[in-house]
């Protein structure tokens, strides 16, 4: 590990000991690497002798996540949650805010905690955007970690602690999930990670079943690739039909897409809400889709990224979509 790594991991744990007001916040609508990598961080935060709180807004909406809290519950364990209606009785001016998985206001789960926190840490591993978080105590973001998962692996190997094992798992399904299956933004720091998590007790079975999906979902989701096309030599587009699908949805078609022959990039345009328009955009490493997304108002990884739209049809989102492509070309 470099001087630098021990810099940063350093840096953290004095911040965490120096604060007794401890918050984590991961993106909106959280997935495996942020809720992975909030609950790893907690564990450690526990093992300091101090309290913290994963703040969340709305009612968990992913059935695999729903699961993962259903097992720590099971199993006796616990973590510290706080919804946005009483979050503010935990700030005061020792609040240490640390921000997982993502470093653009707009994307956390409770934006305005963001103006209300003075001091901040932002960890993450997707390409900095310009929209970035400004003012903030100590930053890490670096695009080349699979996910935010490796970065907080990392740092409880660090710091030699030991966590659960239900909660290695849930860690372990955030850096499969991340990389796609090792098949995206992986090195050998993310084997090691992965053999780290592993070596803490991580349950490749109990892994299986949180990864499970509902039989309808899965062959809905065939249905819509069927409507999938190339639109160029090399990279494939599926635009769905009115209803409103999830993020999640939109991204896992999109990395679906990129299993057949000859598609390097894929796109997949669909409404998230009624007036918001989403775009996932996927990767196998030779198009940098973080850069098509920028133009788009988005961003994400080189490998993985996304945007959303607001006041556009999916028709007009689809027509900006071809004419950034056709400009890239």
């Amino acid at each position: 590990m470099g001087d630098f790594m021990e810099e940063i991991f350093n840096s953290l744990t004095q911040l965490i000991k120096e604060h007794n007001s401890i918050l984590i916040m991961t993106h909106r609508n959280p997935d495996f690497d942020g809720m992975g990598s909030a609950l790893g961080l907690q564990q450690i935060i526990n093992s300091f002798k101090k309290e913290s709180y994963i703040c969340i807004n709305n009612s968990e909406k992913n059935n695999s996540l729903k699961k993962s809290y259903n097992l720590i519950k099971e199993n006796n364990l616990y973590f510290n949650t706080v919804k946005k209606t009483y979050v503010d009785n935990l700030i005061n001016d020792d609040t240490l805010l640390i921000i997982l998985d993502t470093h653009k206001k707009e994307m956390t789960e409770i934006p305005e905690l963001v103006d209300k926190v003075k001091n901040i840490i932002v960890i993450d591993h997707h390409i900095k955007s310009k929209d970035h978080i400004n003012d903030i105590t100590l930053s890490y973001i670096n695009s080349g970690l699979s996910s935010t998962v490796e970065f907080m692996a990392n740092y409880i190997k660090y710091l030699n602690k030991q966590i659960d094992p239900l909660f290695a798992t849930i860690m372990l399904v955030g850096l499969e999930i991340d990389t796609n299956n090792f098949r995206l933004k992986t090195t050998d720091k993310t084997y090691e990670a992965a053999a780290f998590l592993s070596k803490l007790g991580a349950d490749n079975i109990l892994k299986q079943e949180l990864l499970q999906e509902n039989k309808e979902i899965y062959i809905k989701r065939q249905k819509l690739i069927e409507k999938s096309f190339m639109i160029n030599k090399n990279m494939s587009l599926c635009v769905l039909d009115s209803k409103i699908y999830e993020n999640k949805d939109l991204a896992a078609i999109a990395e679906e897409l990129l299993q057949f022959e000859n598609v390097e990039a894929s796109f997949v345009i669909g409404n998230i809400s009624k007036d918001i328009v989403g775009i996932s955009a996927r990767s196998i490493g030779k198009i940098n889709v973080e850069q098509i997304m920028a133009k788009l108002g988005g961003g994400g990884h080189y490998t993985e990224a996304a945007t959303q739209i607001k006041e556009k049809t999916i028709n007009e989102v689809q027509e900006l979509l071809l004419n950034v492509l056709k400009e890239e070309k």
